[in-house]
């Protein structure tokens, strides 16, 4: 079984809750294992935060868009939105950092995490994956 959820919401802390709710629900229903969902929901959670943080500094109006696929290997997230976009070839790796943690974070979470920015037309696409087991 395959299958690929699209949402596209405003960029508000608010929204953060009911996300994460819809990507384990997503995750439940295809039968992924609790550790599996807790690990996807955190690294989630902390890229969705950061766009809210940091993404419009100006607090204009942005969005998010997170694309949840999900097969019998692995689940996988991208987390795009349309704010300023970063250099992410500035963040190191080191988890004493006060800036990146979060990145660190999703790294520690998931089999394999890729950050592009600015992505076309602007913003940062975070692309994280989670494999089944062994699988990859």
């Amino acid at each position: 079984m395959h299958f690929v959820v699209t949402m596209r919401l405003p960029a508000d802390a608010a929204n953060l809750a009911s996300t994460r709710r819809a990507v384990a629900g997503c995750l439940d229903a295809f039968g992924a294992s609790r550790e599996m969902q807790d690990d996807v929901i955190l690294a989630l959670n902390e890229a969705c935060a950061n766009v809210v943080l940091h993404a419009f500094p100006s607090d204009r109006p942005g969005t998010i868009q997170i694309e949840t696929e999900v097969d019998d290997h692995a689940v996988s997230v991208k987390v795009e939105d349309d704010g300023v976009g970063f250099d992410p070839s500035v963040l190191d790796d080191g988890a004493e950092r006060t800036s990146g943690r979060g990145l660190h974070m999703i790294r520690q979470l998931m089999t394999s995490l890729e950050v592009e920015s600015p992505v076309s037309g602007g913003g940062t696409r975070v692309t994280m994956r989670k494999c089944n087991g062994a699988a990859g």
